[in-house]
């Protein structure tokens, strides 16, 4: 796409044309992505210290739990789900309640984690408190089958995980520094503990990653889903494997079945070691400036965390360069790391003669009154930024999609769920994310794969479902 600022002089719009070439993204360039995302899953299957890998990480969950959630159903089961979001200091509690043949009864609440934690005992206590005033307030369950039979509790996280057992499993401590007091916890026993002392009749069944807890949502939705994408704060998809192939468990119980069991690939890893990835001068920046610098390379390119940050820095360039906003106008705020929001790049979607929606945001956000010559520019660096990473992510979705496609007994379109903050506030970019992973995937002769939207929480219903699995 071309971007010719009408007004503009020929200083502002050749800034705006370099940018739109450094950020731009061939479609040969997403092929090769694609298939090294592919590369890379399949050497993480081999082994968990393979430079050239990403993570993918075996869970407990197989397809077959349709089946389980099926059987629930029929039962009239009742099951609470837990996600812990330490990206946003929250927790959210749901249950779902089957009646066999009446809709599902799903109720949600949001928590926050209170400042100043500095154990995972604390956290599940905490969580157990907050469990107790759920079940409380939302009458979730009659008192006498309380007493008969515990209720399944799923618990899923943002962090990267590593299942220990069907029900228990530990944070990986890595390089986005998480809090150290995950280090060496099994997630499972640690809450039940804290449910016992409540005196709750909760039981963790099932503990997993949020975008597991994702992909098993979207089944019981769509039951042939068969791969998941979170665009969120972060970045991360899940797809089902043939555990018989999975060389890392080769031996154990679990890789001498005949299962498809849930790999969270760690996404956000891709391109440490990439001969594909071309971050600009602009990535290197915020990668520089990360706190974890030469890590989750693909994740700054991509993610919700990074992308307002991204049009902030090009953003400042042009005033570096006098090319944008009055001379006297008080850009102090433009020079605050990460005061550029991304939820700001919606305005990019503004199709009015005067952009009164981007004259609004930078006047009421930053105090400046910025000209119609401004706001352009700061429209079309938002979409830029947007379009780039949108079309990264539809390239590496395909990479995903093609192992999956892999692990069919035959070849089918693929059912690809996705969820996030992003699905809800960037339009734009999950259009262009579903656009970019067809073509891709038409372009690797894969059957044309199938998107579904959940929207912005699917992971934390998918918790209580994951509850289910046996």
């Amino acid at each position: 796409m071309e971007y010719d600022i009408k007004g503009a002089s020929e200083a502002q719009n050749k800034l705006v044309r370099e940018i739109s070439d450094k950020f731009g993204v061939h479609d040969e360039h997403l092929v090769e992505i694609a298939e090294e995302v592919h590369r890379y899953l399949t050497n993480g299957l081999n082994s968990d210290d393979e430079p050239m890998g990403l993570p993918s990480r075996v869970s407990y969950i197989k397809s077959e739990i349709t089946d389980d959630i099926r059987e629930a159903k029929k039962n009239g089961s009742v099951a609470l789900g837990l996600t812990i979001t330490m990206s946003t200091k929250r927790m959210k509690v749901a249950s779902i309640k089957f009646s066999p043949g009446a809709p599902d009864i799903v109720n949600k609440q949001v928590f926050h984690i209170k400042d100043g934690m500095t154990s995972a005992t604390q956290l599940c206590e905490e969580a157990a408190t907050h469990i107790a005033q759920f079940i409380n307030s939302h009458d979730v369950v009659p008192a006498e089958s309380l007493r008969a039979q515990p209720i399944s509790l799923g618990v899923s996280i943002d962090l990267p995980m590593e299942e220990t057992s069907k029900s228990g499993g530990r944070v990986v401590c890595d390089s986005r520094a998480c809090d150290g007091f995950f280090r060496n916890v099994d997630i499972a026993q640690c809450l039940n503990a804290a449910l016992l002392k409540q005196h709750l009749p909760v039981k963790v069944t099932s503990t997993t990653n949020c975008v597991i807890s994702t992909m098993v949502a979207a089944q019981h939705h769509f039951q042939a889903t068969c791969t998941s994408l979170i665009l969120n704060h972060g970045i991360n998809a899940s797809y089902y494997e043939l555990a018989r192939k999975i060389p890392k468990i080769s031996g154990s119980e679990l890789g001498n079945s005949m299962a498809r069991v849930a790999i969270n690939t760690e996404l956000a890893k891709f391109g440490e070691n990439s001969q594909i990835i071309q971050p600009t001068m602009w990535d290197h920046r915020i990668d520089r400036e990360s706190g974890n610098t030469g890590y989750h390379i693909f994740e700054k390119l991509v993610a919700d965390k990074y992308l307002g940050e991204i049009v902030r820095n090009l953003i400042t360039d042009f005033m570096d360069a006098r090319l944008i906003f009055p001379k006297n106008a008080d850009v102090s705020t433009f020079s605050e790391p990460y005061s550029f929001f991304t939820s700001y790049m919606t305005i990019m979607e503004d199709t009015s003669d005067d952009l009164s929606e981007v004259g609004n945001l930078l006047k009421a956000g930053f105090n400046i009154d910025a000209s119609h010559v401004d706001r352009q520019i700061v429209r079309s660096l938002c979409h830029i930024v947007s379009m780039r990473a949108a079309k990264l992510v539809g390239g590496a979705v395909a990479g995903v999609i093609k192992k999956a496609t892999e692990a069919m007994d035959e070849p089918e379109p693929a059912v690809v769920s996705i969820s996030g903050q992003l699905t809800e506030m960037n339009q734009p970019y999950v259009k262009c994310t579903v656009d970019t992973a067809k073509k891709v995937a038409t372009a690797l002769k894969l059957p044309e794969p199938v998107f579904n939207i959940l929207g912005e929480d699917g992971y934390t219903v998918g918790a209580a479902l994951s509850s289910f699995s046996k």
